[in-house]
């Protein structure tokens, strides 16, 4: 059973999901424009984009790290409503309590195994091929947008404490 309908201030809520949207959104047709740009350099100069290869794995970091937290927000994530006839409405208010507690554990779990592999691109460097951008910038990138995907958790497990899941 799925809803339209997100907990959270409004006003905060469509700001911050904005502007992470605006910013995914834009990584996307960056990347769409890199690899479309690469193909035809390719085929009509047989002259490849140089760090075109960077440009798309940067782009699809930025378009996945801030594109999780606005579909957490809006609760848009894929829904099986398998058993929610079977449990009624306490028991699907329930179940999606547990599934947000469950979320933000997950999230910060992989924010916490993200940390040993971001010092050691600190401490180590490394670069990205092409383009030489440092390892470590990157990590900062994933750790801002994982902040963004943290905060919509947040939101959700407050929105069910409340009891104002799914409420505008």
């Amino acid at each position: 059973m799925q809803s339209d309908r997100q907990p959270g201030p409004p006003q905060a809520r469509s700001r911050i999901t904005t502007v992470l949207l605006w910013i995914a959104s834009a990584a996307l047709v960056i990347m769409m424009l890199v690899v479309v740009g690469d193909v035809v350099l390719r085929a009509v100069f047989n002259t490849p984009l140089q760090g075109a290869y960077d440009i798309v794995s940067i782009m699809l970091l930025i378009m996945v790290s801030f594109g999780i937290g606005p579909v957490i927000v809006k609760r848009a994530e894929i829904l099986i409503d398998l058993i929610d006839g079977a449990v009624g409405q306490t028991g699907v208010r329930l179940l999606g309590a547990i599934a947000s507690v469950l979320s933000f554990a997950v999230i910060v779990f992989i924010g916490w195994s993200m940390i040993g592999p971001a010092q050691d691109a600190w401490r180590w460097g490394g670069y990205s091929l092409e383009l030489g951008v440092p390892q470590w910038a990157l990590w900062v990138v994933a750790f801002v947008g994982l902040a963004g995907v943290l905060w919509a958790a947040v939101l959700q497990v407050i929105g069910y404490a409340r009891g104002q899941e799914g409420q505008e």
